[in-house]
Protein backbone atom coordinates (compact mmCIF):
# COMPACT_ATOMS: atom_id res chain seq x y z
CA UNK A 1 0.00 0.00 0.00
CA UNK A 2 1.63 3.46 -1.37
CA UNK A 3 0.93 6.32 1.72
CA UNK A 4 -0.50 9.98 1.36
CA UNK A 5 0.47 10.80 4.46
CA UNK A 6 2.82 9.54 7.41
CA UNK A 7 2.82 10.37 11.11
CA UNK A 8 5.48 9.68 13.09
CA UNK A 9 4.87 8.50 16.42
CA UNK A 10 7.14 8.56 19.35
CA UNK A 11 8.13 5.71 22.08
CA UNK A 12 5.60 5.64 24.83
CA UNK A 13 3.47 7.42 23.16
CA UNK A 14 -0.39 6.63 22.16
CA UNK A 15 -1.89 7.18 18.44
CA UNK A 16 -4.15 10.55 19.85
CA UNK A 17 -0.53 12.16 20.34
CA UNK A 18 0.32 11.44 16.45
CA UNK A 19 -2.67 12.61 15.71
CA UNK A 20 -2.54 15.91 17.28
CA UNK A 21 1.07 16.80 15.96
CA UNK A 22 -0.43 15.95 12.76
CA UNK A 23 -2.82 18.71 13.94
CA UNK A 24 -5.68 16.07 13.78
CA UNK A 25 -7.83 16.45 17.33
CA UNK A 26 -9.81 13.23 16.27
CA UNK A 27 -9.34 10.54 13.60
CA UNK A 28 -9.83 12.41 10.13
CA UNK A 29 -12.59 11.17 7.58
CA UNK A 30 -12.45 9.01 4.19
CA UNK A 31 -8.78 7.15 5.11
CA UNK A 32 -7.46 3.88 5.71
CA UNK A 33 -4.95 4.10 8.13
CA UNK A 34 -2.25 1.68 8.85
CA UNK A 35 -1.06 2.34 12.93
CA UNK A 36 1.65 -0.32 11.95
CA UNK A 37 2.10 -1.33 15.66
CA UNK A 38 -0.92 -2.47 17.64
CA UNK A 39 -1.79 -1.39 21.02
CA UNK A 40 -1.58 2.16 20.29
CA UNK A 41 -5.19 2.92 21.91
CA UNK A 42 -6.54 3.94 18.04
CA UNK A 43 -10.19 2.26 19.41
CA UNK A 44 -10.20 4.23 22.80
CA UNK A 45 -9.40 7.63 20.97
CA UNK A 46 -12.19 7.35 18.95
CA UNK A 47 -14.36 5.85 21.86
CA UNK A 48 -13.17 10.14 23.89
CA UNK A 49 -13.45 11.91 21.09
CA UNK A 50 -15.86 14.77 21.19
CA UNK A 51 -18.59 13.21 18.79
CA UNK A 52 -20.90 10.46 18.13
CA UNK A 53 -19.67 7.30 16.95
CA UNK A 54 -20.45 3.90 15.71
CA UNK A 55 -17.82 1.57 16.28
CA UNK A 56 -17.69 -2.34 14.25
CA UNK A 57 -15.67 -4.43 15.71
CA UNK A 58 -14.97 -8.32 14.16
CA UNK A 59 -15.44 -9.94 17.33
CA UNK A 60 -17.44 -10.04 21.05
CA UNK A 61 -15.13 -9.71 23.32
CA UNK A 62 -13.39 -6.33 22.51
CA UNK A 63 -16.66 -4.87 22.31
CA UNK A 64 -17.94 -5.81 25.51
CA UNK A 65 -14.26 -5.20 27.50
CA UNK A 66 -14.24 -2.07 25.85
CA UNK A 67 -18.13 -0.82 26.44
CA UNK A 68 -17.64 -1.71 30.13
CA UNK A 69 -15.49 1.00 31.01
CA UNK A 70 -16.07 3.63 28.43
CA UNK A 71 -19.71 5.88 29.32
CA UNK A 72 -21.87 6.51 27.14
CA UNK A 73 -21.04 3.48 25.10
CA UNK A 74 -23.46 0.18 24.38
CA UNK A 75 -22.07 -3.48 23.12
CA UNK A 76 -24.33 -4.04 20.51
CA UNK A 77 -24.15 -8.14 19.59
CA UNK A 78 -26.47 -11.56 19.99
CA UNK A 79 -29.27 -10.93 22.05
CA UNK A 80 -29.00 -7.21 22.61
CA UNK A 81 -32.78 -5.80 21.03
CA UNK A 82 -33.64 -2.79 18.75
CA UNK A 83 -35.78 -1.29 21.32
CA UNK A 84 -32.41 -1.64 23.95
CA UNK A 85 -30.56 0.25 21.59
CA UNK A 86 -33.24 2.59 20.48
CA UNK A 87 -33.62 3.50 24.05
CA UNK A 88 -30.13 4.08 25.17
CA UNK A 89 -30.08 6.62 21.57
CA UNK A 90 -33.30 8.43 23.57
CA UNK A 91 -31.65 8.76 26.79
CA UNK A 92 -27.85 9.84 25.02
CA UNK A 93 -29.28 11.90 22.05
CA UNK A 94 -27.58 15.06 23.51
CA UNK A 95 -24.28 13.57 24.54
CA UNK A 96 -21.18 12.02 22.58
CA UNK A 97 -22.93 8.38 22.95
CA UNK A 98 -20.41 5.24 21.16
CA UNK A 99 -21.88 2.25 19.76
CA UNK A 100 -19.31 -0.59 19.58
CA UNK A 101 -21.20 -3.61 17.41
CA UNK A 102 -20.65 -6.45 15.32
CA UNK A 103 -20.53 -6.26 11.57
CA UNK A 104 -23.90 -8.69 12.52
CA UNK A 105 -25.12 -6.06 14.71
CA UNK A 106 -25.05 -3.20 12.66
CA UNK A 107 -28.54 -3.77 11.17
CA UNK A 108 -29.57 -3.58 14.59
CA UNK A 109 -28.39 0.18 14.93
CA UNK A 110 -29.99 0.84 11.63
CA UNK A 111 -33.08 0.32 12.77
CA UNK A 112 -33.09 1.65 15.79
CA UNK A 113 -31.94 4.75 14.57
CA UNK A 114 -34.45 4.87 12.37
CA UNK A 115 -37.19 4.29 14.95
CA UNK A 116 -35.77 7.14 17.01
CA UNK A 117 -35.45 9.36 13.97
CA UNK A 118 -32.05 9.89 13.90
CA UNK A 119 -29.80 9.93 10.22
CA UNK A 120 -27.12 8.17 11.50
CA UNK A 121 -25.11 8.84 8.25
CA UNK A 122 -24.86 12.80 9.08
CA UNK A 123 -24.89 12.22 12.85
CA UNK A 124 -22.40 9.38 13.26
CA UNK A 125 -18.51 8.83 13.05
CA UNK A 126 -18.04 5.22 11.68
CA UNK A 127 -15.37 3.14 12.39
CA UNK A 128 -14.24 -0.31 10.98
CA UNK A 129 -11.48 -1.54 13.26
CA UNK A 130 -9.10 -4.30 12.70
CA UNK A 131 -10.22 -4.10 8.98
CA UNK A 132 -8.71 -6.49 6.65
CA UNK A 133 -10.98 -8.87 8.49
CA UNK A 134 -13.11 -7.48 6.16
CA UNK A 135 -11.10 -9.90 3.32
CA UNK A 136 -9.64 -12.53 5.58
CA UNK A 137 -12.92 -13.55 7.01
CA UNK A 138 -15.65 -12.69 4.43
CA UNK A 139 -15.80 -16.75 2.83
CA UNK A 140 -17.09 -18.34 6.12
CA UNK A 141 -18.72 -14.87 7.12
CA UNK A 142 -20.77 -13.31 5.03
CA UNK A 143 -22.44 -11.41 7.17
CA UNK A 144 -18.80 -9.32 8.11
CA UNK A 145 -19.26 -6.69 4.74
CA UNK A 146 -23.31 -6.15 5.59
CA UNK A 147 -22.33 -2.55 6.35
CA UNK A 148 -20.07 -1.60 3.98
CA UNK A 149 -22.97 -0.54 1.77
CA UNK A 150 -24.15 1.72 4.42
CA UNK A 151 -20.53 2.53 5.35
CA UNK A 152 -19.46 4.55 2.00
CA UNK A 153 -23.11 6.59 2.89
CA UNK A 154 -21.60 8.13 6.18
CA UNK A 155 -20.41 11.56 5.60
CA UNK A 156 -17.79 10.68 7.96
CA UNK A 157 -15.66 7.43 8.00
CA UNK A 158 -12.78 5.73 8.35
CA UNK A 159 -10.62 2.03 8.27
CA UNK A 160 -8.23 1.35 11.08
CA UNK A 161 -5.89 -1.53 11.70
CA UNK A 162 -2.04 -2.77 12.29
CA UNK A 163 -2.44 -4.87 9.34
CA UNK A 164 -4.77 -3.28 6.85
CA UNK A 165 -6.11 -4.91 4.28
CA UNK A 166 -8.93 -3.02 1.38
CA UNK A 167 -10.13 -4.56 -1.62
CA UNK A 168 -7.52 -2.54 -4.31
CA UNK A 169 -10.03 -2.90 -7.35
CA UNK A 170 -12.72 -1.44 -5.13
CA UNK A 171 -13.47 1.95 -6.94
CA UNK A 172 -15.46 3.07 -3.71
CA UNK A 173 -11.84 3.55 -2.11
CA UNK A 174 -10.75 5.69 -4.77
CA UNK A 175 -10.61 8.55 -2.64
CA UNK A 176 -9.94 7.55 0.82
CA UNK A 177 -6.38 8.99 2.15
CA UNK A 178 -4.05 6.28 3.37
CA UNK A 179 -2.30 7.33 6.64
CA UNK A 180 0.83 5.46 8.00
CA UNK A 181 1.61 6.25 11.60
CA UNK A 182 5.51 5.41 11.85
CA UNK A 183 7.19 4.53 14.75
CA UNK A 184 10.25 6.97 15.20
CA UNK A 185 11.85 3.99 17.29
CA UNK A 186 13.06 0.08 16.85
CA UNK A 187 10.07 -1.57 17.58
CA UNK A 188 10.87 -5.21 16.29
CA UNK A 189 10.11 -8.75 18.12
CA UNK A 190 11.67 -11.23 18.24
CA UNK A 191 10.50 -14.69 16.93
CA UNK A 192 11.47 -18.13 16.64
CA UNK A 193 10.13 -20.02 13.31
CA UNK A 194 10.34 -23.59 13.46
CA UNK A 195 9.52 -25.51 10.59
CA UNK A 196 8.53 -29.32 11.06
CA UNK A 197 6.92 -32.46 9.26
CA UNK A 198 5.88 -33.19 13.24
CA UNK A 199 4.11 -30.01 15.19
CA UNK A 200 2.73 -32.67 17.37
CA UNK A 201 6.16 -33.82 19.10
CA UNK A 202 7.63 -30.88 18.16
CA UNK A 203 4.48 -28.51 19.95
CA UNK A 204 5.41 -31.22 22.95
CA UNK A 205 9.10 -30.11 22.94
CA UNK A 206 8.46 -26.08 22.51
CA UNK A 207 6.29 -26.36 26.30
CA UNK A 208 8.32 -28.64 27.84
CA UNK A 209 11.32 -26.01 27.61
CA UNK A 210 8.83 -23.09 28.71
CA UNK A 211 7.82 -21.93 32.03
CA UNK A 212 5.25 -19.71 33.07
CA UNK A 213 2.43 -19.03 31.32
CA UNK A 214 1.46 -20.30 27.79
CA UNK A 215 -0.57 -19.35 25.13
CA UNK A 216 -1.06 -21.19 22.52
CA UNK A 217 -3.21 -20.14 19.14
CA UNK A 218 -4.63 -22.30 16.62
CA UNK A 219 -7.12 -22.12 14.34
CA UNK A 220 -8.38 -25.86 14.21
CA UNK A 221 -10.69 -27.11 17.29
CA UNK A 222 -9.73 -30.61 16.12
CA UNK A 223 -6.13 -29.88 16.15
CA UNK A 224 -6.32 -28.65 20.06
CA UNK A 225 -8.33 -31.83 20.64
CA UNK A 226 -6.15 -33.67 19.29
CA UNK A 227 -3.22 -32.02 21.27
CA UNK A 228 -5.62 -32.28 24.60
CA UNK A 229 -5.73 -36.19 23.77
CA UNK A 230 -1.60 -36.92 22.80
CA UNK A 231 0.01 -34.54 24.79
CA UNK A 232 -0.34 -34.87 28.41
CA UNK A 233 0.57 -31.57 30.13
CA UNK A 234 -2.04 -30.38 28.42
CA UNK A 235 -4.83 -31.84 29.36
CA UNK A 236 -6.02 -29.08 32.45
CA UNK A 237 -5.77 -26.13 29.34
CA UNK A 238 -8.38 -23.94 28.32
CA UNK A 239 -9.90 -22.79 25.14
CA UNK A 240 -11.16 -19.70 24.30
CA UNK A 241 -13.13 -20.23 21.63
CA UNK A 242 -16.36 -19.61 19.46
CA UNK A 243 -19.83 -21.32 20.87
CA UNK A 244 -19.74 -24.17 18.28
CA UNK A 245 -15.47 -24.97 19.37
CA UNK A 246 -17.30 -24.92 22.84
CA UNK A 247 -19.68 -27.91 21.84
CA UNK A 248 -16.76 -30.02 20.57
CA UNK A 249 -14.88 -29.58 23.17
CA UNK A 250 -18.30 -30.54 25.64
CA UNK A 251 -18.22 -33.55 23.87
CA UNK A 252 -14.77 -34.02 24.88
CA UNK A 253 -16.24 -34.28 28.10
CA UNK A 254 -13.25 -33.13 30.14
CA UNK A 255 -12.06 -29.53 28.59
CA UNK A 256 -12.12 -26.14 30.04
CA UNK A 257 -13.51 -23.79 27.36
CA UNK A 258 -14.47 -20.29 27.35
CA UNK A 259 -15.68 -17.56 24.80
CA UNK A 260 -14.71 -14.59 27.29
CA UNK A 261 -11.27 -14.38 28.12
CA UNK A 262 -10.83 -15.12 32.33
CA UNK A 263 -7.78 -15.62 34.40
CA UNK A 264 -5.38 -17.31 32.79
CA UNK A 265 -4.49 -21.01 32.94
CA UNK A 266 -0.99 -22.67 32.69
CA UNK A 267 -1.78 -23.68 29.51
CA UNK A 268 -4.36 -21.75 26.89
CA UNK A 269 -5.03 -22.02 23.34
CA UNK A 270 -7.21 -19.40 21.42
CA UNK A 271 -8.97 -19.89 18.00
CA UNK A 272 -9.17 -16.85 15.51
CA UNK A 273 -11.61 -14.57 17.30
CA UNK A 274 -8.89 -13.67 19.90
CA UNK A 275 -6.24 -12.82 17.15
CA UNK A 276 -7.05 -9.62 16.66
CA UNK A 277 -9.02 -6.51 18.69
CA UNK A 278 -9.18 -8.11 21.77
CA UNK A 279 -6.87 -7.21 25.09
CA UNK A 280 -5.22 -10.36 27.14
CA UNK A 281 -4.67 -9.24 30.43
CA UNK A 282 -1.35 -11.79 31.68
CA UNK A 283 0.07 -10.91 35.33
CA UNK A 284 3.70 -11.79 33.69
CA UNK A 285 4.28 -11.81 30.06
CA UNK A 286 3.76 -15.18 28.68
CA UNK A 287 5.28 -17.58 25.98
CA UNK A 288 3.55 -17.05 23.15
CA UNK A 289 3.17 -20.39 20.49
CA UNK A 290 1.25 -20.09 16.94
CA UNK A 291 0.54 -23.48 15.81
CA UNK A 292 0.36 -24.14 11.91
CA UNK A 293 -0.48 -27.81 11.22
CA UNK A 294 -1.31 -28.01 8.06
CA UNK A 295 -1.60 -31.88 7.63
CA UNK A 296 -4.39 -32.14 10.76
CA UNK A 297 -5.90 -28.72 9.28
CA UNK A 298 -5.27 -26.38 6.45
CA UNK A 299 -7.14 -23.67 7.99
CA UNK A 300 -4.53 -23.26 10.81
CA UNK A 301 -2.31 -21.38 8.49
CA UNK A 302 -1.33 -18.20 10.01
CA UNK A 303 -0.31 -14.91 7.84
CA UNK A 304 3.12 -13.23 8.88
CA UNK A 305 2.01 -9.84 7.70
CA UNK A 306 -1.31 -9.62 9.60
CA UNK A 307 -1.94 -12.10 11.92
CA UNK A 308 0.86 -13.29 13.58
CA UNK A 309 1.33 -9.32 14.12
CA UNK A 310 -1.92 -8.70 15.57
CA UNK A 311 -1.87 -11.79 17.82
CA UNK A 312 1.41 -10.52 20.00
CA UNK A 313 -0.57 -7.13 19.87
CA UNK A 314 -3.37 -8.72 22.23
CA UNK A 315 -0.65 -8.55 25.33
CA UNK A 316 -0.76 -5.24 26.23
CA UNK A 317 2.05 -6.70 28.95
CA UNK A 318 4.80 -7.52 26.30
CA UNK A 319 5.50 -11.00 25.61
CA UNK A 320 7.70 -13.60 27.25
CA UNK A 321 8.88 -15.80 23.81
CA UNK A 322 7.29 -16.34 20.19
CA UNK A 323 7.80 -19.18 18.16
CA UNK A 324 5.79 -20.18 15.21
CA UNK A 325 5.60 -24.01 14.76
CA UNK A 326 4.90 -24.76 11.05
CA UNK A 327 4.50 -27.71 9.21
CA UNK A 328 5.18 -27.74 5.02
CA UNK A 329 3.22 -29.20 2.74
CA UNK A 330 4.66 -28.92 -0.39
CA UNK A 331 2.10 -30.52 -2.16
CA UNK A 332 -0.26 -28.63 -1.11
CA UNK A 333 -2.54 -26.84 -4.16
CA UNK A 334 -2.73 -23.16 -4.41
CA UNK A 335 -2.82 -20.27 -7.30
CA UNK A 336 -0.69 -17.23 -8.06
CA UNK A 337 -2.10 -13.92 -8.74
CA UNK A 338 -2.19 -14.33 -12.03
CA UNK A 339 -3.86 -17.50 -11.99
CA UNK A 340 -6.61 -16.78 -10.35
CA UNK A 341 -6.88 -13.05 -12.61
CA UNK A 342 -7.19 -15.90 -15.57
CA UNK A 343 -9.55 -17.80 -13.22
CA UNK A 344 -11.89 -14.78 -12.29
CA UNK A 345 -11.61 -13.54 -16.12
CA UNK A 346 -12.71 -17.06 -17.76
CA UNK A 347 -15.37 -17.62 -15.26
CA UNK A 348 -16.21 -14.45 -15.64
CA UNK A 349 -16.64 -14.66 -19.52
CA UNK A 350 -18.49 -18.28 -19.43
CA UNK A 351 -21.00 -16.64 -16.96
CA UNK A 352 -21.75 -13.33 -18.51
CA UNK A 353 -21.84 -15.60 -21.80
CA UNK A 354 -24.95 -18.18 -20.22
CA UNK A 355 -26.82 -15.19 -18.53
CA UNK A 356 -26.72 -13.57 -22.48
CA UNK A 357 -27.96 -17.05 -23.93
CA UNK A 358 -30.49 -17.33 -21.55
CA UNK A 359 -31.81 -14.26 -22.42
CA UNK A 360 -32.05 -14.54 -26.20
CA UNK A 361 -33.28 -18.73 -25.93
CA UNK A 362 -36.54 -19.92 -26.34
CA UNK A 363 -35.56 -23.92 -26.36
CA UNK A 364 -36.49 -25.13 -23.08
CA UNK A 365 -34.76 -27.65 -22.92
CA UNK A 366 -31.72 -24.94 -23.59
CA UNK A 367 -33.33 -22.86 -20.79
CA UNK A 368 -33.03 -25.40 -17.95
CA UNK A 369 -29.64 -26.58 -18.62
CA UNK A 370 -28.62 -22.96 -18.41
CA UNK A 371 -30.62 -21.94 -15.60
CA UNK A 372 -28.97 -24.81 -13.79
CA UNK A 373 -25.58 -23.76 -15.13
CA UNK A 374 -26.26 -20.23 -13.48
CA UNK A 375 -27.63 -21.73 -10.22
CA UNK A 376 -24.75 -23.69 -9.31
CA UNK A 377 -20.99 -23.25 -10.10
CA UNK A 378 -17.77 -22.13 -8.35
CA UNK A 379 -18.08 -18.37 -9.88
CA UNK A 380 -20.99 -17.90 -7.38
CA UNK A 381 -18.92 -17.99 -4.02
CA UNK A 382 -17.54 -14.50 -5.50
CA UNK A 383 -20.23 -12.73 -6.79
CA UNK A 384 -22.74 -10.55 -3.99
CA UNK A 385 -26.60 -10.67 -4.23
CA UNK A 386 -27.20 -9.31 -7.18
CA UNK A 387 -24.68 -11.12 -8.98
CA UNK A 388 -22.25 -9.04 -9.50
CA UNK A 389 -18.20 -9.74 -8.79
CA UNK A 390 -18.15 -9.12 -4.80
CA UNK A 391 -14.23 -6.83 -4.20
CA UNK A 392 -13.71 -8.30 -0.56
CA UNK A 393 -15.00 -11.73 -1.74
CA UNK A 394 -12.26 -12.03 -4.81
CA UNK A 395 -10.05 -10.21 -2.96
CA UNK A 396 -10.23 -12.61 0.06
CA UNK A 397 -9.76 -15.88 -3.05
CA UNK A 398 -6.28 -13.60 -3.65
CA UNK A 399 -5.53 -13.37 0.16
CA UNK A 400 -6.16 -16.97 1.06
CA UNK A 401 -4.32 -18.48 -1.77
CA UNK A 402 -1.41 -15.81 -1.09
CA UNK A 403 -1.21 -17.54 2.35
CA UNK A 404 -1.21 -20.71 1.66
CA UNK A 405 1.63 -20.78 -0.85
CA UNK A 406 3.85 -19.58 2.25
CA UNK A 407 3.22 -22.57 3.38
CA UNK A 408 4.38 -25.22 0.09
CA UNK A 409 8.32 -23.64 1.09
CA UNK A 410 10.01 -23.18 4.09
CA UNK A 411 11.79 -20.80 2.11
CA UNK A 412 8.76 -18.50 1.54
CA UNK A 413 7.19 -18.54 4.92
CA UNK A 414 11.02 -17.31 5.69
CA UNK A 415 10.77 -15.14 3.29
CA UNK A 416 7.47 -13.92 4.05
CA UNK A 417 8.70 -13.07 7.65
CA UNK A 418 11.62 -11.23 6.90
CA UNK A 419 9.32 -9.13 4.39
CA UNK A 420 7.00 -7.69 7.27
CA UNK A 421 10.34 -5.54 8.57
CA UNK A 422 8.21 -6.12 12.29
CA UNK A 423 10.08 -9.24 13.32
CA UNK A 424 14.01 -9.96 14.20
CA UNK A 425 13.68 -13.73 13.92
CA UNK A 426 15.44 -17.40 13.78
CA UNK A 427 14.87 -20.27 11.74
CA UNK A 428 15.41 -23.90 12.93
CA UNK A 429 14.13 -26.84 10.73
CA UNK A 430 13.30 -30.03 12.96
CA UNK A 431 12.48 -33.30 11.31
CA UNK A 432 11.25 -36.25 12.99
CA UNK A 433 11.61 -39.71 11.64
CA UNK A 434 7.82 -40.25 12.05
CA UNK A 435 5.96 -37.53 10.42
CA UNK A 436 1.64 -36.00 11.06
CA UNK A 437 0.69 -37.44 8.20
CA UNK A 438 2.33 -40.52 8.86
CA UNK A 439 1.23 -40.85 12.60
CA UNK A 440 -2.06 -40.33 10.79
CA UNK A 441 -2.21 -42.46 8.48
CA UNK A 442 -1.11 -44.99 10.73
CA UNK A 443 -4.20 -44.59 13.38
CA UNK A 444 -6.30 -43.47 11.19
CA UNK A 445 -6.48 -43.91 7.39
CA UNK A 446 -4.58 -47.34 6.17
CA UNK A 447 -5.20 -50.93 6.02
CA UNK A 448 -4.20 -53.40 8.40
CA UNK A 449 -1.19 -54.73 6.31
CA UNK A 450 -0.11 -51.42 4.88
CA UNK A 451 -0.63 -50.13 8.50
CA UNK A 452 1.53 -53.03 9.62
CA UNK A 453 4.53 -52.38 6.91
CA UNK A 454 4.27 -48.82 7.67
CA UNK A 455 5.31 -49.20 11.67
CA UNK A 456 8.08 -51.76 10.38
CA UNK A 457 9.52 -48.88 8.45
CA UNK A 458 9.51 -46.60 10.64
CA UNK A 459 11.01 -49.04 13.45
CA UNK A 460 13.73 -49.30 11.41
CA UNK A 461 14.31 -45.33 10.66
CA UNK A 462 14.23 -44.87 14.43
CA UNK A 463 17.22 -47.57 15.64
CA UNK A 464 19.18 -45.11 16.02
CA UNK A 465 17.26 -43.18 17.89
CA UNK A 466 16.60 -46.04 20.33
CA UNK A 467 19.91 -46.06 21.55
CA UNK A 468 21.12 -42.90 21.87
CA UNK A 469 22.02 -41.49 25.15
CA UNK A 470 21.47 -38.19 24.97
CA UNK A 471 18.20 -37.54 27.43
CA UNK A 472 16.26 -35.35 24.97
CA UNK A 473 16.27 -38.10 22.31
CA UNK A 474 15.87 -40.75 24.30
CA UNK A 475 12.32 -38.90 25.74
CA UNK A 476 11.54 -37.93 21.81
CA UNK A 477 12.20 -41.64 20.74
CA UNK A 478 9.60 -43.13 23.81
CA UNK A 479 7.30 -40.72 23.00
CA UNK A 480 6.95 -41.09 19.36
CA UNK A 481 6.94 -44.83 19.98
CA UNK A 482 3.84 -44.50 21.97
CA UNK A 483 2.71 -42.24 18.87
CA UNK A 484 3.19 -45.16 16.56
CA UNK A 485 2.11 -47.64 18.84
CA UNK A 486 -0.96 -47.63 19.51
CA UNK A 487 -2.87 -51.06 19.61
CA UNK A 488 -2.10 -54.89 21.00
CA UNK A 489 -1.44 -55.98 17.45
CA UNK A 490 1.21 -52.98 17.06
CA UNK A 491 2.58 -54.10 20.36
CA UNK A 492 3.45 -57.61 18.78
CA UNK A 493 5.03 -55.92 15.90
CA UNK A 494 7.44 -54.02 18.30
CA UNK A 495 8.07 -57.07 20.61
CA UNK A 496 8.82 -59.07 17.61
CA UNK A 497 11.24 -56.20 15.68
CA UNK A 498 12.63 -55.92 19.06
CA UNK A 499 13.49 -59.39 19.61
CA UNK A 500 13.89 -60.97 16.14
CA UNK A 501 14.67 -58.28 14.09
CA UNK A 502 12.68 -56.81 11.16
CA UNK A 503 12.79 -59.55 8.61
CA UNK A 504 10.98 -61.93 11.01
CA UNK A 505 8.31 -59.24 11.16
CA UNK A 506 7.96 -59.45 7.09
CA UNK A 507 8.28 -63.04 6.90
CA UNK A 508 5.68 -63.62 9.04
CA UNK A 509 3.64 -61.07 6.39
CA UNK A 510 2.67 -59.42 9.29
CA UNK A 511 0.20 -62.06 11.00
CA UNK A 512 -1.15 -61.50 14.25
CA UNK A 513 -0.91 -65.05 15.47
CA UNK A 514 2.33 -65.80 14.57
CA UNK A 515 3.82 -62.31 16.08
CA UNK A 516 2.04 -63.78 19.55
CA UNK A 517 3.11 -67.05 18.84
CA UNK A 518 6.91 -65.93 18.42
CA UNK A 519 6.44 -64.01 21.49
CA UNK A 520 4.54 -66.57 23.53
CA UNK A 521 2.06 -64.41 25.23
CA UNK A 522 -1.66 -64.65 25.68
CA UNK A 523 -4.68 -62.91 23.67
CA UNK A 524 -5.86 -59.67 25.20
CA UNK A 525 -8.95 -61.17 26.45
CA UNK A 526 -6.76 -64.15 28.22
CA UNK A 527 -4.62 -61.68 29.82
CA UNK A 528 -7.69 -59.66 30.87
CA UNK A 529 -9.16 -62.52 32.65
CA UNK A 530 -6.12 -63.49 34.42
CA UNK A 531 -5.46 -64.21 37.84
CA UNK A 532 -2.84 -62.19 37.93
CA UNK A 533 -4.73 -59.23 35.99
CA UNK A 534 -7.47 -59.35 39.14
CA UNK A 535 -4.68 -59.22 41.53
CA UNK A 536 -3.02 -55.82 39.55
CA UNK A 537 -6.69 -54.27 39.71
CA UNK A 538 -7.61 -54.92 43.24
CA UNK A 539 -4.36 -53.90 44.50
CA UNK A 540 -4.67 -50.53 42.61
CA UNK A 541 -8.50 -50.06 43.31
CA UNK A 542 -9.25 -51.34 46.99
CA UNK A 543 -12.64 -51.74 48.46
CA UNK A 544 -13.84 -48.11 49.54
CA UNK A 545 -11.64 -46.33 47.62
CA UNK A 546 -13.18 -43.01 45.98
CA UNK A 547 -10.95 -41.78 43.06
CA UNK A 548 -12.04 -38.84 40.04
CA UNK A 549 -12.85 -40.88 36.96
CA UNK A 550 -9.70 -38.77 35.50
CA UNK A 551 -7.56 -40.65 38.21
CA UNK A 552 -9.18 -44.24 37.64
CA UNK A 553 -8.55 -44.00 33.70
CA UNK A 554 -4.61 -43.30 34.67
CA UNK A 555 -4.66 -46.31 37.26
CA UNK A 556 -6.23 -48.33 34.81
CA UNK A 557 -3.78 -47.58 32.07
CA UNK A 558 -0.59 -47.76 34.29
CA UNK A 559 -2.08 -51.75 34.72
CA UNK A 560 -2.73 -52.62 31.51
CA UNK A 561 0.97 -51.45 30.75
CA UNK A 562 2.49 -53.49 33.45
CA UNK A 563 0.35 -56.14 31.85
CA UNK A 564 1.47 -55.86 28.36
CA UNK A 565 -1.75 -54.42 26.73
CA UNK A 566 -2.62 -51.63 24.42
CA UNK A 567 -2.69 -48.02 26.17
CA UNK A 568 -2.97 -46.25 23.34
CA UNK A 569 -6.36 -46.44 22.81
CA UNK A 570 -9.39 -44.82 24.95
CA UNK A 571 -9.57 -45.91 28.00
CA UNK A 572 -12.95 -45.78 30.04
CA UNK A 573 -13.96 -46.60 34.11
CA UNK A 574 -16.69 -49.45 32.52
CA UNK A 575 -14.09 -51.69 31.94
CA UNK A 576 -13.22 -51.52 35.96
CA UNK A 577 -16.53 -53.51 35.88
CA UNK A 578 -14.88 -57.02 35.28
CA UNK A 579 -13.32 -56.57 38.17
CA UNK A 580 -15.40 -54.65 41.08
CA UNK A 581 -18.79 -53.30 41.61
CA UNK A 582 -18.90 -49.62 41.40
CA UNK A 583 -20.53 -46.17 42.20
CA UNK A 584 -20.48 -43.52 40.15
CA UNK A 585 -21.36 -39.95 41.56
CA UNK A 586 -19.97 -36.08 40.94
CA UNK A 587 -18.94 -33.62 43.11
CA UNK A 588 -18.08 -30.16 42.01
CA UNK A 589 -14.60 -30.39 40.46
CA UNK A 590 -15.58 -33.94 38.77
CA UNK A 591 -16.92 -37.21 38.57
CA UNK A 592 -16.00 -39.62 40.61
CA UNK A 593 -16.25 -43.27 41.16
CA UNK A 594 -16.58 -45.76 44.46
CA UNK A 595 -15.15 -49.61 44.73
CA UNK A 596 -17.77 -50.95 46.34
CA UNK A 597 -16.30 -54.83 46.38
CA UNK A 598 -14.36 -57.38 44.15
CA UNK A 599 -15.68 -59.64 42.17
Amino acid sequence: MEYDRIYSIRKGEYFADALKRAGKDFIPTNCIINKLLPGLGATHCELTAPRKSIIIEPNVPVIESKARVHKNALAVYKGVSIRQIADFLETNREKDYKLLTTPEGFNKIKEAMQTVDIDMYTECFILFDECEKLVQDVHYRDSIREPMNDFFRFQNKALISATPIVPEKDSRFDGFMRILIQPDYVYRQKLKLITTNNVLETLQEVIEAKRGTVCIFCNSIDSIDSFYRLIPELSNACTFCSEDGQYKLWKGNRRKKSMMITELERYNFFTSRFYSAVDILCKNPPHVIFVSDLYGAAQSVIDPATEAIQIIGRFRGGVNSVTHIASIRPELECMSSSEIDHWIQGASTIFNGWKAQLTRTTNIGERTLLQEAIGENSYLPYLDENGKPDSFLIANFYEKEQVKRLYTSADLLHLAYEQTGYFVFSHEERLMPVSDNERMAIQHRLAKKKRAELIVRKLEEMEKMSRATDKKIQKRYQRMLMNLITSTADRYIYDCFCRFGAKFVREADYNENKLRTALNVSSEHTIKKSGQMRTYIQRAFPVGAEISVQEAKSMLRQVYKKMGLNTGRGITTKELEQYAEIENSRNREARMIKILKHK
